[in-house]
């Protein structure tokens, strides 16, 4: 290899030489054929797989007993009650006077007038006067006698509520709907009315000279009336068919002041009739039947006192009777019975907003009498007839 890069050397220096004449150089020797062995390619390395480690289960150490701290307790405030202040009150402020309702105001002066020297209270406002319920549920009066039923038909569905049906010689309830429930009985009170009055023992033909103004009274509390005005001359007995055929108040009130006195103690009689029946659902505060707070009775209870009144001649006879002139006074009976359903002779009927419509309605069939006794019905007549049919044709006596 050196004698080579000798002559290539030279031959830099001489090129023209070079070109010229060789110069011989000994004969290199054959070189010996170098094997070239590959490098091995280096080997392809494989990621391990993962091997879990084998979970070696960790020794039990006790736990350190460790005293605990003690934590003082929350104190829980106790919750006080809101106070809202209270406005001083100011020594000189007066209380606020509440405006009188004029209408009121005229009205208490209709309600003065009408009846004195008895002061009449305003009608309710609202419709609703406040009842006092009894402490034990009223049953009927245990009767012996009375009519067999003979049919199956049940008693037919009417508009009323309450409803009483009695026998008129054994007592005997025949059929009852809600019949015991005090209610506002409205002018069916003038049967209490009319009896005290003919058991007062005062002559029925004795003549009076009125104080009532049924105009005052009317304007007071839109009573139904007779007419009467003050310095009237008229019998008792005109007074009390005025009170049953028209349902006058003005003759009810004025009955009450004439014999009682006065408006109170005359109601004070009436409350002592229906106790001595044992009526432990009637208690009445007016003479006419104007509704008022504690006013009320049954329709079981109003039967019952239509019964012990229908023992006196003299009330059957108004009660039955259809119109009655007397005193220059006319008056029709407002009882839609009369005259219309056969064997009806009696006895009364009532209005008013509170009340609704209520009655007491007789009849007679073959010598057998029968009371239907309705609170708040809305077709006296329809629902009468019916029960009394029903009697006639279930009943036998």
């Amino acid at each position: 290899m050196r004698s080579r890069l000798t002559t290539l050397v030279a031959c830099v220096g001489l090129v023209t030489g070079c070109q010229a004449a060789v110069i011989p150089l000994p004969a290199a020797p054959t070189p010996t054929p170098l094997v070239v062995e590959p490098t091995p390619a280096p080997p392809t390395l494989t990621p391990p797989t993962p091997v879990p480690p084998t979970p070696v289960p960790p020794t039990p150490v006790p736990p350190t007993r460790v005293p605990p701290t003690p934590v003082p307790p929350t104190a829980v405030p106790t919750p006080r009650p809101t106070q809202v202040p209270t406005p001083a009150a100011t020594a000189t402020a007066a209380p606020p006077t509440p405006t009188p309702d004029p209408t009121r105001v005229a009205q208490q002066v209709y309600c003065d007038a009408a009846s004195p020297p008895a002061h009449l209270p305003l009608p309710p406002i609202a419709l609703f006067i406040h009842i006092t319920p009894p402490d034990v549920a009223t049953q009927p009066t245990p009767t012996t006698g009375g009519p067999r039923r003979q049919g199956a038909e049940p008693a037919p569905h009417v508009s009323a509520p309450h409803v009483a049906v009695l026998d008129e010689a054994s007592g005997a309830l025949l059929y009852e709907q809600d019949a015991f429930s005090r209610q506002p009985p409205a002018s069916i009170t003038k049967i209490a009315t009319t009896i005290v009055a003919l058991e007062r023992g005062a002559d029925i033909k004795t003549v009076y000279t009125t104080t009532v103004s049924s105009t005052q009274l009317v304007a007071c509390d839109g009573s139904s009336v007779m007419g009467l005005e003050p310095n009237d001359h008229v019998s008792l007995e005109t007074l009390l068919y005025g009170m049953m055929l028209p349902s006058g108040n003005d003759a009810a009130e004025q009955v009450a002041v004439l014999l009682g006195g006065s408006r109170e103690r005359y109601v004070a009689w009436m409350n002592e009739k229906v106790a001595s029946l044992h009526l432990r659902d009637t208690h009445f505060v007016t003479p006419s039947g104007i509704d008022a707070d504690e006013h009320y009775s049954s329709a079981y209870d109003m039967a019952l006192l239509a019964r012990d009144a229908m023992q006196n001649p003299e009330f059957r006879k108004i009660v039955a009777t259809s119109y009655f002139v007397s005193d220059d006074y006319y008056m029709h009976n407002l009882n839609p019975l009369l005259g219309m359903y056969d064997g009806a002779d009696g006895v009364k009927i009532g209005y008013t907003e509170i009340a609704g419509r209520t009655i007491v309605a007789s009849a007679t069939r073959d010598g057998h009498r029968t009371y239907v006794s309705l609170m708040g019905s809305r077709n006296l007549a329809a629902d009468s007839r019916e029960l009394f049919d029903w009697v006639w044709k279930t009943y036998r006596w």
